[in-house]
């Protein structure tokens, strides 16, 4: 009998160990807030149903994003899809579908951190340095959190 339970526990932890970081990422996130930094200035936005909102969703090979955002008195739509690297924090999306056709086939290299139920992504003006760092007073940062 102990012998069974070693084992099962032997199994259960190998299972476990083999879990990859990306699905952490996996599932769907709501945007909650961006903030725009330039020359270290912080401008944030935090998003509701009066101003906006998006979806993202991660899946081992892809991702895809709905939304919308409210300028004015003009709504204005905002979708795309694609698929995605994730190494270490440097994330990096190939564009396939999105709404403004300039944005299709280009590779976005970003920066991603997920605390808990919070994944912040980071987009940058300038590349990560080879140890994943960025101009931090030279970016935008999404914030979202997860919903499933």
């Amino acid at each position: 009998m102990k012998l069974k339970t070693l084992i099962l526990f032997a199994v259960i932890f190998a299972l476990f160990s083999f879990k990859s970081d990306k699905t952490k990422l996996n599932g769907t996130w709501k945007l909650i807030s961006q903030e725009l930094v330039r020359n270290g200035q912080s401008r944030i936005a935090i998003l509701d149903q009066a101003n906006g909102g998006q979806l993202k969703t991660w899946s081992d090979k892809y991702f895809m994003f709905v939304g919308k955002s409210v300028i004015g008195q003009q709504l204005i739509n905002n979708y795309g899809g694609g698929t995605y690297d994730l190494s270490g924090h440097v994330y990096t999306e190939e564009v396939l579908y999105h709404n403004v056709p300039n944005f299709l086939g280009r590779k976005v290299q970003q920066y991603l951190e997920i605390k808990g139920d919070t994944l912040y992504q980071v987009y940058l003006f300038s590349p990560l340095d080879k140890d994943g760092n960025y101009d931090k007073n030279n970016c935008n940062i999404e914030k979202y959190v997860r919903v499933d």
